[in-house]
């Protein structure tokens, strides 16, 4: 029987202690199970006496740091050895490239679509899925490197609360496509939208904002525009949407591969299946 791997690359690099609690809550060990061999890549992380990383490591065969280097390494070495390969990307991303740790929770640096396709041979990818930001632009490379499905968001993901709702689907066996539709719940997006009302106001003197300016950014407000040009999309910012419209269309999760492929999908078929996405 074919054998079945999960990689997880874990890294955000902040400095701020709540962002860290927050990212610290996604449950990276559904990622790992139900494989044959599961390699978690991310720094161990504690919060007083809490050890947030702990259920995922447990389930990891292999626990190492999140480096660029790391990231090659245990990919060529899943391919080497004949596995089917499922990998998710936690990070933040700009176009072509995403961040990656030196070596020290903090020291950051960035792996682009260049050193990628330089230095990971290719392998039996089945899918790939991308929280960080732009994940869409490295669909081309993971499709080139294999890949039978990618996903990533068009530009900024705003939406990483997805991840639980598609990592159930997954693991239930659903497409690709239906797992990620499926995902875009009101549930999941709801507190994003309080905190970008949130960190408006909080952030009204770069934007130049009125006191109360906050509270009309999600609405198709000129405080919507001036907040999420100048603090999130820059020119991918459309007058034609509003700010919650805008949000929306930033982070479709942009599929590439085929619709079909399911975590059952041992032959590499890809059958064809149906893009259910709709933005």
């Amino acid at each position: 029987m074919p054998k079945t791997a999960s990689l997880v690359f874990f890294y955000f690099g902040e400095s701020s202690y709540m962002n860290r609690l927050a990212q610290e809550t996604v449950p990276l060990y559904k990622a790992l199970k139900g494989y044959d061999r599961q390699i978690l890549l991310r720094h161990e992380t504690d919060f007083g006496p809490f050890e947030l990383s702990e259920a995922a490591e447990q389930e990891a065969d292999v626990v190492d740091l999140p480096t660029k280097k790391n990231l090659a390494k245990y990919l060529n070495q899943l391919g080497d050895e004949g596995y089917i390969v499922d990998l998710f990307i936690f990070s933040h991303g700009l176009k072509d490239r995403f961040r990656v740790s030196r070596g020290t929770y903090g020291k950051n640096e960035t792996v682009t679509q260049q050193y990628l396709a330089s230095h990971i041979r290719p392998l039996k990818l089945r899918m790939v899925w991308q929280c960080n930001c732009y994940g869409s632009t490295l669909n081309d490379l993971w499709l080139s490197l294999g890949a039978k499905a990618c996903a990533g968001s068009r530009y900024v993901n705003f939406y990483p609360t997805r991840f639980k709702s598609f990592i159930n689907a997954w693991n239930d066996g659903e497409p690709i496509g239906e797992a990620l539709a499926g995902a875009e719940k009101k549930l999941a997006r709801t507190p994003v939208h309080l905190y970008l009302i949130g960190d408006a106001m909080a952030r009204r003197k770069e934007w130049k904002g009125a006191f109360f300016g906050g509270l009309g950014v999600l609405g198709k407000t000129k405080a919507a525009r001036k907040y999420f040009t100048e603090c999130w999309l820059g020119d991918k910012w459309s007058s034609r949407r509003s700010g919650k419209g805008n949000v929306n269309y930033s982070s479709g999760m942009v599929l590439g591969g085929s619709a079909g492929v399911t975590k059952n999908n041992e032959d590499l078929s890809a059958p064809e299946g149906k893009i259910v996405l709709k933005w």
